[in-house]
């Protein structure tokens, strides 16, 4: 297979979910990641999954998804002085690690304790979607000037890229159950950071004679669960419980598993392309 599927985030449950799918089934891909040895140990707790495997299909980055240069090497398959192969496909699974706070600092100096204050969720850091977007578009950027004679050439075989969202971020789509509406305004430090990236995706879309990669798809999970271990080979996962919406005919639900999410990206964008979903927020849910 041609193909070569890039990486971000792939210690993500979704992420990696996908990475193991594509990597059994034959794919080569390009993984970033600031610890190596996890994302080794997490691949080989996946079923159907080997070292021999990974040796032959799979390299990794060590590095920050927010570093240009880190990331150029992630999306560069290879290249010599008279060309440069790029990656075919790119899924992002980046996104901070929250905690739920239910108190905050004492606004008096003098009273050394917290407070209580409305639910959130809150992330160490909490633009981390935003700048590692703003990373993968300069990188891409970069490639295009510096690895290719012409941005037509580049343009020709610019990388998809597919992002891992969530529900409710985008206004007027209900693809929020009511009971869940608390919870999902305790996320708002990290959907904001989520809303970011999509902004910033939208903005490149929106662009003809300089677009940087060959369509974006946002998808749109409801609260996530599980982790990222896929199915045993020949058995069933659960995936045609998976129900899939759009913003304009949206689905409904509370919850849906982390290796469902990557087995719809691996099914539908690395196996199918993709193309049906460009463009579009899919909304994904159980």
């Amino acid at each position: 297979m041609s193909t070569t599927i890039a990486f971000l985030g792939a210690t993500g449950g979704c992420a990696n979910a996908c990475l193991a799918y594509s990597l059994r089934s034959g794919y080569d891909a390009i993984a970033l990641a600031r610890t190596p040895e996890k994302l080794t140990t997490q691949l080989l707790s996946q079923p159907g999954l080997t070292q021999d495997i990974l040796d032959t299909h799979l390299r990794i980055v060590q590095g920050d998804a927010r570093d240009i240069e880190t990331v150029m090497k992630t999306l560069i398959v290879s290249e010599d002085e008279h060309s440069t192969t790029l990656v075919s496909l790119i899924v992002s699974g980046i996104g901070g690690t929250g905690e739920l706070v239910m108190t905050k600092a004492s606004p008096c100096d003098q009273i050394p304790m917290r407070v209580p204050t409305i639910p959130h969720i809150s992330i160490p850091n909490p633009h981390i979607t935003e700048e590692s977007t703003t990373a993968l578009l300069g990188a891409l950027r970069r490639i295009a000037k510096e690895r290719f004679a012409s941005f037509s050439d580049f343009a020709a075989v610019a990388p998809r890229v597919t992002i891992i969202s969530g529900a409710g971020i985008k206004k007027g789509v209900k693809d929020v159950p009511m009971l869940f509406k608390p919870l999902y305004a305790a996320l708002d430090i990290p959907h904001k950071d989520k809303m970011q990236m999509e902004r910033l995706l939208a903005g490149e879309q929106e662009k003809k004679e300089s677009l940087l990669c060959g369509g974006v798809v946002i998808v749109r999970p409801s609260i996530l669960g599980g982790d990222h271990k896929i199915a045993e080979p020949g058995t069933d996962s659960g995936y045609r419980k998976l129900r899939v919406g759009t913003e304009k005919k949206p689905e409904v639900g509370y919850t849906v598993g982390r290796a469902l999410i990557g087995e719809w990206i691996y099914r539908e964008v690395v196996k199918g392309g993709g193309d049906k979903w460009v463009g579009e927020g899919v909304i994904l849910t159980e």
